[in-house]
């Protein structure tokens, strides 16, 4: 946080290199998350999603390996923009299709949700190429408004 910065907003960069980074940059942006005053609903939309996102990262766009990952959280102007630069081979979000979710659970295939729940969660998902090569994913979620993201509320968990 710098002392240039507009009362109540908050901000901050979290690196990673492997998956086993996962539950240290959570804990690092949770806090930061309680600090700028979110509450426990925007909180868990924006963990469920930052966990969806980096376990993609590093299960599909890594392969299972290491690779440089750098998680930014912006906190202010009634909303929080979850930002996700990695280095891994070009992937568009865009392109993974929409799971079927009428299906009875035991007749569904196990993962597939990980975009829908992101989509579900959040108010806006862009991706672009990173400016060093990669991935840039902005995932954008306007604060204090209906249907903060509790478990209720995410169409995938009916």
């Amino acid at each position: 946080m710098t002392a240039q910065q507009p009362p109540g907003h908050r901000s901050g960069a979290f690196r990673a290199r492997r998956l086993a980074d996962l539950a240290q940059v959570q804990a690092q942006m949770g806090a930061l998350a309680a600090d700028a005053g979110l509450h426990a609903d925007e909180r868990f939309a924006l963990r469920l999603a930052l966990e969806e996102a980096f376990v993609n990262v590093y299960k599909h766009g890594y392969g299972g390996g290491e690779g440089p990952l750098t998680v930014e959280l912006d906190v202010g102007a009634g909303q929080v923009t979850l930002t996700l630069e990695d280095q891994a081979p070009p992937f568009d979000p865009a392109t993974v299709a929409q799971p079927v979710l009428d299906a009875a659970w035991d007749q569904r295939p196990v993962g597939g949700l990980g975009w829908h729940l992101i989509r579900q969660l959040m108010d806006r998902v862009e991706h672009r190429r990173g400016p060093a090569g990669g991935n840039l994913l902005i995932l954008t979620k306007t604060l204090g408004a209906p249907g903060t993201g509790h478990p209720s509320e995410i169409g995938a968990l009916r």
